[in-house]
Parts: structure tokens; C-alpha cells; sequence
């Protein structure tokens, strides 16, 4: 890997690419790093306003990109849904899909579906997300799906018995549970690429420690004095942040079902990361994976059918 960086990213002209949380942090730096590669890049936002603010300011860094935005709220099964049949319609091939939005402990809520707001957000519907794009995906040759996790996965536990924590909710520990879904998501869809002989990989990437408006629920003690603490001694920007899943999108010797984050933990350059016991536990996957199908209603037909040709 050898120091690699988003200037080592080759021309990506006639590819598109589609980032959730395209609008700020280490996905809006990931949107601009393609982008000036030529890329064609869709930020799927929640706010439009907030989106279209960040793709002004991406075309000052740079100006002959082709960016598009479309509407997407990862905390409605609906929003996926439509964010999914617009992009169908609208496009004929989907070289990276990076989910790479997500919330880190904000107060107790729940999403327009009923799920706790963290494994609502970060992981089913990125879950849906990834299913109803699976079949351009499948169409086109040697596509990448690049899910986002944290080191916060080394905290995190599935609590199958309480997955929504409705019996007790503590902010980070839910955050750590969505994180740690996230790597069981990309290695169980991993395994059913491998299965159905598919060109597409997935792969789990952290970005270690970056600054990011993901940062701002000073709820309580830990987020009040740790937070700035680490961010002072110990955090990276967003642009570093995101070469993390620019490696993992890019890279030509990125493998299927591995992980990738910096060196030291928090920053440093790429390297593969080392699972935990709990981020390797295949039946834990399984299981995840068909509690996800139940509540979302996606089901990943795709992977049975066989891929006709790729564009």
C-alpha cells in the first residue's frame, strides 16, 4: 500500500459512483477526490439544500466535474425506495457504491420505520440501500460495494435479544453495535457475491479518528471532554479520513471481504485491519442478515439470477 493517497487515484472517466452522506466530512472529501478524477459522482443527501451548498463548493475544487444530487434519508425505508428507483431509471451502470453516511450517538430516537435511529440509519438502510442497487451493480464489471465502519466495531456486540435497544438504550454502545453490523453486512454480502461467481467485491473500511460534523452531540461527559481531547491529540482531517474507502473504491489490489483502515488505529497510512473474534463470527452474520431482510422487506434476489453481461 506504500503510502498511498487520493493522488494516486487513476482516471475514472465513463465510471459512476454513488456516496450516501456526500455533503460533509470524509464523504463530501471522498465526492471531491473522485470528482477530480473525472468520475461521475451522485451524492445521495438527506437535506437537498445542504447537498447543493457542498456541491458548489466542490466544483471550486473542481471546476469540470459531473455531479449529481439525489434526495436520500437513510432513516426511511420510503426514501431508499425512491432514492433507488430514480437512480435505476436514470442510470445504466454503478461502478462504487460507498455507504459511507452515518450518526454516532445522538439522543434516543427512532427512525420514520420504528428502528432505533443508529442500526436504522448506519446499518438497514444501508442494508436496503445496497440491495435495490445490487442488480446494476451485478451488470457492471467489477463494481465495488465500500461500507464505512469505526474502531468504535472493537466496543460493539450485536444484541440480538435487544436490537433496537427499546429495553435500554446508552448512545455509544449503539453506535458501537451499528458499527460492528456494518463489517458483518460487508462480509456476509462478500460471501454471497463468492457464492453467485459475481465480479462485484465488498469490502469494510474505518477512517480512524477523522474530524467530522459527525462529532457534534455534546451529550454528556464523554463527548464534552474526550472528544475534543482525542480530535486535539489524536485526530486527523476529514480529507485523510477518506482515503480510507478511496483505497478501499479504487485500489487495484483491494480484496473481497477484507478490511482497511490506517496503520495506527486512529491515523496513519492504509493497511489491512485485523477483524475481532465478534466481526468474524459468521453465524452472527447470517443471523443479522436475516433479521435485516425481515425488517426491511429486501431480500437480495439478484444474486440468485444469473449476471447476463456487464456494461
Amino acid at each position: 500500500m506504500n503510502g498511498w493517497t487520493a493522488k494516486d487515484i487513476p482516471d475514472q472517466s465513463g465510471r459512476v459512483m454513488v456516496i450516501t452522506g456526500a455533503n460533509s466530512g470524509i464523504g463530501y472529501e471522498s465526492a471531491v477526490a473522485l470528482a477530480r478524477k473525472n468520475a461521475h459522482v451522485i451524492m445521495a443527501c438527506r437535506s437537498l439544500d445542504k447537498a447543493e451548498r457542498a456541491r458548489q463548493a466542490l466544483f471550486e475544487r473542481a471546476p469540470a466535474s459531473t455531479v449529481d444530487i439525489l434526495q436520500l434519508d437513510l432513516g426511511s425505508l420510503q426514501s431508499v425506495h425512491n432514492f433507488a428507483e430514480n437512480f435505476n431509471a436514470t442510470y445504466d451502470r454503478l461502478d462504487i457504491l460507498m455507504n459511507n453516511a452515518g450518526i454516532m450517538a445522538p439522543p434516543y430516537a427512532q427512525t420514520a420505520d420504528g428502528f432505533e435511529s443508529q442500526i436504522g440509519t448506519n446499518h438497514l438502510g444501508h442494508f436496503a440501500l445496497t440491495g435495490l442497487l445490487l442488480p446494476k451493480l451485478l451488470q457492471t464489471a467489477n463494481s465495488r460495494v465500500v461500507t464505512l465502519s469505526s474502531y468504535a466495531n472493537l466496543g460493539g456486540w450485536i444484541n440480538f435479544n435487544d436490537l433496537q435497544s427499546s429495553k435500554r438504550y446508552i448512545g455509544w454502545l449503539a453506535y458501537c453495535q451499528s458499527k460492528l453490523a456494518n463489517i458483518l453486512f460487508a462480509r456476509q454480502l462478500q460471501h454471497k457475491l463468492e457464492a453467485a461467481h459475481a465480479q462485484t467485491i465488498s469490502v469494510a473500511v474505518h477512517p480512524g479518528h477523522a474530524i467530522t460534523n459527525l462529532q457534534t452531540h455534546p451529550a454528556n461527559w464523554f463527548d464534552k471532554i474526550i472528544l475534543p481531547l482525542a480530535n486535539a491529540t489524536m485526530g486527523q482531517s476529514a480529507e485523510l479520513g477518506a482515503t480510507y474507502q478511496l483505497y478501499a473504491a479504487i485500489a487495484p489490489d483491494v480484496v473481497g471481504g477484507e478490511f482497511y483502515g490506517p496503520k495506527q488505529l486512529l491515523r496513519g497510512e492504509v493497511v489491512h485491519v485485523t477483524y475481532t473474534a465478534r466481526a468474524k463470527n459468521d453465524a452472527d452474520a447470517a443471523r443479522l442478515w436475516q433479521i435485516s431482510e425481515q425488517l426491511t422487506g429486501v431480500h437480495y434476489e439478484a444474486l440468485s439470477q444469473p449476471t447476463q453481461e456487464y456494461a
